[in-house]
């Protein structure tokens, strides 16, 4: 892994590589947030 990291680092450069992690991390969020969303318009129009 360690390894893997610093050929990227390396070949693309750092900026690009901690901008592609953070583009990642960002998206596990939204995954959440958008099922968490849809949750909460379920429940809300389950109510009278």
């Amino acid at each position: 892994m360690e390894n893997t990291i610093l050929t990227a680092i390396s070949t693309v450069g750092f900026p690009i590589v901690v901008t592609f992690y953070l583009l990642t991390r960002f998206q596990r969020s939204m995954d959440n947030f958008t099922e968490q969303l849809a949750n909460l318009v379920k429940e809300l129009q389950r109510r009278p």
